[in-house]
């Protein structure tokens, strides 16, 4: 064998064991332990100052486990591996971006909602994540910026319950 096909050989070997070792904590679909397959999430407490949102929010949490698949939402706590709790701790709208030519004129804003989640086995009580967590939206100040208040709601909801998806099933 000459030196160009031990080099040739070599260089394949390096990748082989690279490519191995590299995927090893590699895992194709779902971390959650196999015993944890359904979470029951009640509507989440409102503790904001804006009202009725908790439905919104909750709904739009359903959706993306649903969407999700790895958990699948069910209608009582007897039924669930997991319980969902969630708390919505504050909503604001700032102001993120003035007018050039007019500072006291808003061109753009900042919605945020702010969430507490607590995760636990229904079985064991053991807690799989608790945590605060944070939807957020900009939106352009144009028109009714109550209607836009509103709208810039939906996407508040989407991005939050994004994050609380990520929260309970990257807990492991």
């Amino acid at each position: 064998m000459n030196i160009r096909t031990s080099l040739a050989l070599a260089c394949a070997f390096a990748v082989a064991a690279a490519g191995a070792f590299g995927c090893a904590n590699y895992r194709l679909g779902t971390t959650l332990p196999k015993h944890l397959k359904t979470i029951y999430i009640p509507t989440f407490k409102n503790q904001t100052t804006e009202p009725a949102i908790e439905s919104k929010i909750t709904s739009a949490v359903r959706r993306d486990f649903q969407r999700d698949g790895n958990l699948r939402v069910v209608d009582s706590e007897a039924e669930a591996d997991i319980r969902l709790k969630a708390t919505l701790l504050a909503y604001d709208v700032e102001s993120l971006l003035y007018e050039r030519n007019s500072p006291n004129t808003t061109r753009r804003y900042k919605a945020r909602l702010v969430c507490l989640l607590d995760a636990e086995e229904v079985a064991t009580g053991k807690k799989i994540v608790t945590r605060q967590v944070t939807g957020e939206t900009t939106f352009p100040a144009a028109g009714d910026t109550v209607t836009a208040r509103r709208n810039a709601l939906n996407d508040v909801a989407r991005s939050l319950s994004r994050e609380v998806v990520d929260a309970v099933i990257g807990a492991w």
